[in-house]
């Protein structure tokens, strides 16, 4: 960008202003940080009209003195956000199928003109204007557009309109960026991607979806196009596309095929000088699954189903971002959604829509947080609550609070595994007589990409690998096969865990890759699980802190399956390989 000097010598040349009456105003701009012509304006030093007429003859472009407001349309105009607009005093005047004319107060802000031609994709055609016709034309056509749709809605903050949403499979926009960037969303829900990743490179624009937990490349494209996608996806989220230098998130809401998709937008710059994009796509509309479809093992499912069924307590899903813990929260929630329970949800974002469940999406920007909705929930006669997470002493407090006065609580707290979440709430300053008194239950959760069934192959593990996995190799079986306390199943239930017996013939199956699982070998995901519940055991630990790995041992001599026992048993169960489980579980503490 040209220096602020380039300007002032210009004006001087021009006869506006001395150079000696510059030199102050270029240490206030230091100091401030303001633009050279604000601070000449501002200071009634030289009039706004005087600056237009001299940049138009410095650069040999039209002045345009009088703006014809009416005969701009509104499309056209918002073809560029208002901030950005603004922030730049510049205005699209008119979209020609060759060339797009721009009137600018600063005909030698190039950066903006790249900007325009990068997203258009045409020649840029530049008049004069002054900074404040330009700012007062921008509000009077925003102010007519106001109600009119776009062809992707997309707000920041607040959901669009479902039946105003423009299925994007329907739409006939022959912008190429427009065509290009649609074309990453429909081939990411074609490709069940859960994120889409826009990267700058050295030589090349890289997209990559992550499909079942795993990033794969997915289009490149050359690197001089990067400035017109981010700009692209900056529009539809809501975003100043002028601001490069600091991260910004959005939103962006569409339908795809008939399927409404909320996009979750970040945007952070890089070393390169580009930005780099993620996008979390939710699908709203998709179906919800049942404590059943989730992976649970006979005996962590019966503990869970009637955990969920107790009247108070605190139940916690823990885990890292992407296990799984807010479906496994819905689908608590599903399997106990009826008529006569009062069901209310805090979420950040609301991820499904549920019926019956009434659900608050916080917004921390207006002080509607995690606590604060909590705190509402309680006046509004809940039986069952869930908060999105628990992040703070404050939202764990309120929550405690909930469960010791009548309610089922749940929520998600960040931790490798399930004892941890009880160390956690003491470092928060949750006093332990208190976790003790409140907590419930805690479930630890992975995913694991599931094999692929039409590719996976037959394999025979080494003696370590089995080890690894808690397997005896000379025996093949478990080394641990356990029955259930009955006071933590639902009534009449009875159930005894089954193990792998000695003399049972092993088999086990690795990935090979076809073309329905996209060579990769593993098809869709599916939870490990390790439960953790608050008996007589767990308990008096808990009232005398003790560490999480004391916690742990002593669960798991009462009989809980850890994490590693859970993906093991699957792994002996062919539905996913020995590599997979290894990966997402840690070793687990030895039994005495």
């Amino acid at each position: 960008m040209r220096e602020e000097r380039f300007l002032g010598d210009l004006f001087v040349r021009h006869g506006l202003v001395s150079a000696d009456r510059l030199e102050p105003l270029y240490e206030l701009q230091r100091e401030r940080g303001a633009n050279l012509v604000n601070l000449l304006v501002d200071g009634n030093i030289v009039d706004e009209r005087a600056i237009a007429t001299a940049m138009a003859r410095e650069s040999g472009l039209p002045l345009v003195e009088k703006i014809d407001v009416d005969a701009i349309p509104v499309s056209v105009a918002a073809l560029l956000p208002i901030t950005y607009a603004k922030a730049n005093r510049v205005l699209i005047l008119e979209d020609a199928p060759d060339h797009v004319k721009v009137l600018a107060a600063d005909p030698f802000d190039t950066v903006v003109f790249d900007d325009v031609r990068a997203l258009f994709k045409k020649r840029v055609d530049v008049s004069v204007g002054t900074g404040e016709a330009i700012i007062d034309a921008i509000n009077r056509l925003y102010e007519r557009q106001v109600g009119a749709s776009s062809d992707l809605k997309s707000a920041e903050g607040e959901d669009a309109d479902e039946d105003d949403i423009v299925d994007i499979l329907d739409s006939d926009d022959e912008a190429p960026i427009i065509r290009w960037v649609r074309s990453l969303y429909r081939q990411a829900v074609k490709e069940r991607a859960s994120d889409i990743h826009i990267e700058p490179e050295e030589r090349e624009v890289v997209v990559r979806y992550r499909i079942d937990g795993k990033l794969y490349v997915a289009k490149r494209a050359p690197r001089q196009f990067m400035n017109a996608i981010v700009s692209r996806v900056k529009i539809e989220a809501g975003l100043n596309i002028a601001e490069k230098r600091l991260p910004q998130d959005g939103r962006i809401s569409f339908k795809i095929a008939g399927k409404s998709i909320d996009v979750r937008v970040s945007t952070v710059p890089t070393s390169r000088g580009f930005e780099r994009i993620v996008m979390r796509l939710l699908h709203k509309t998709a179906v919800l699954l049942d404590l059943t479809d989730l992976g649970f093992a006979p005996r962590e499912y019966a503990l869970m189903d009637g955990l969920i069924r107790r009247p108070n307590g605190i139940i916690l899903v823990t885990g890292p971002t992407g296990s799984g813990k807010t479906t496994t929260l819905y689908a608590a929630l599903n399997r106990i959604n009826r008529p006569d329970v009062n069901i209310l949800t805090a979420e950040d974002p609301v991820e499904y829509e549920i019926g019956g469940i009434h659900q608050i999406h916080v917004q921390p920007k207006i002080g509607l947080t995690f606590a604060s909705a909590l705190r509402s929930f309680l006046r509004q006669d809940p039986d069952v609550i869930m908060v999105g997470e628990i992040r703070d002493r404050e939202t764990a407090e309120i929550a405690i609070h909930a469960s010791l006065t009548g309610h089922l609580v749940l929520s998600t707290i960040h931790t490798n595994d399930a004892a941890s979440a009880v160390t956690r709430l003491v470092e928060m300053g949750i006093e332990p007589f208190l976790v003790r008194s409140s907590v419930i239950g805690i479930l630890a959760q992975r995913l694991v990409r599931m094999l692929c069934p039409h590719c996976k192959t037959p394999y025979t593990p080494t003696p370590y690998e089995l080890t690894r996995l808690g397997i005896d190799p000379e025996r093949t079986r478990m080394r641990r096969s356990r029955s259930i306390a009955p006071q933590y199943l639902p009534q009449g239930v009875n159930y005894v865990v089954p193990g792998t017996e000695e003399g049972q013939s092993l088999q086990v199956f690795d990935a090979k890759g076809c073309d329905v699982c996209m060579g990769t070998g593993y098809l869709g995901r599916k939870g490990i699980y390790e439960l953790l519940l608050m008996d007589d055991a767990v308990a008096p630990l808990v009232l005398k802190n003790a560490d999480a790995q004391s916690i742990k041992r002593a669960a798991v001599e009462r009989g809980m399956d850890t994490l590693r026992d859970d993906g093991a048993r699957k792994v002996l169960d062919g539905l996913t390989s020995v590599a997979e489980v290894v990966s997402a579980t840690q070793e687990d503490v030895a039994v005495e």
